[in-house]
């Protein structure tokens, strides 16, 4: 058979020559709603930016935003690693363990330890670069002067006060707003105490855990910080309490892997995201 009468048996030569007409206007309509499209979506972009652009600030303002309470379903939980009494001759090794974990503290610093450690202004300067809160746990630790002295309250504040300039001066202008009461607010503060604090625009953070590091060993404080965990049902926000001895340096590790079994997320306090812990159940402290 020869090659036209195939064509023309089957339509293949006068089809093919048919097609073309057809292939180039689909080809036309595609190219013109493809530009169609694309000028639709620009316009579309355009004014979402002029409306987001022109919209009342109120309207961008987060902070009716809800915090984050569960991730995967799962309940989200904070814990607060603090340690009082510092600068030490522990507190780098206490910084190194953190450092280890990308973890941040709060050190609660005490102005008599600041005098009489020779690299405090070192370790505080570490503390405010590294990002770790420095909180204020007065300048003398004694109790009669801020608790039984008949200006106990303005002793205290007047205390706080001067170690805030203090720790100010040496980092260079870390502005501390938190402190912890000496021997903690139960039972110690007035109110006076409160109003005084309040007055100062200064909070004030007590605990739930404590260690005991001053008096157990580190077999013994983890028992402690696990039944007291089981206590409390184990909080959203848990602020646990350690000194700057050699077994919270020991002990440490395992705290932390412990919280972090757990679920906890470690965090330093923040000012801008306060949480309420002290034992005079005051909302404003």
């Amino acid at each position: 058979m020869a090659r036209n009468q195939y064509y023309s048996r089957y339509g293949g030569s006068t089809r093919r020559r048919s097609a073309k007409p057809r292939f180039y206007v689909l080809l036309t309509l595609v190219v013109i709603l493809a530009v169609a499209g694309s000028f639709i979506i620009n316009v579309t972009s355009q004014v979402k930016t002029l409306n987001m652009s022109t919209v009342e600030a109120s309207y961008l303002d987060f902070e009716d935003i809800k915090s984050v309470t569960k991730w995967h379903n799962k309940e989200v939980r904070f814990a607060y690693l603090t340690f009082d009494d510092g600068p030490s001759r522990n507190t780098s090794e206490i910084l190194d363990i953190l450092d280890s974990y990308g973890i941040k503290g709060t050190f609660f610093v005490l102005g008599t330890a600041i005098s009489n450690y020779s690299n405090a202004e070192d370790m505080l300067q570490r503390m405010a670069n590294d990002g770790h809160y420095i909180g204020m746990h007065s300048m003398t630790h004694d109790f009669d002067y801020l608790y039984k002295d008949e200006n106990a309250a303005q002793n205290f504040v007047g205390e706080i006060k001067e170690q805030q300039e203090l720790i100010s001066s040496i980092t260079g202008g870390f502005e501390s707003q938190l402190c912890r009461a000496p021997y903690g607010t139960g039972g110690t503060f007035t109110e006076e105490h409160i109003a005084a604090l309040i007055e100062a625009g200064i909070k004030c953070w007590d605990w739930d855990i404590d260690s005991m590091d001053w008096s157990y060993n580190a077999s013994q404080i983890m028992t402690k910080i696990d039944s007291d965990m089981t206590l409390w049902n184990k909080p959203t926000h848990t602020v646990i309490l350690f000194h700057e001895k050699d077994v919270t340096v020991e002990v440490l590790p395992q705290v932390i892997e412990y919280y972090l079994d757990l679920g906890y997320e470690f965090l330093p306090y923040n000012p801008d995201s306060h949480v309420i812990k002290n034992l005079v159940n005051s909302v404003d402290l």
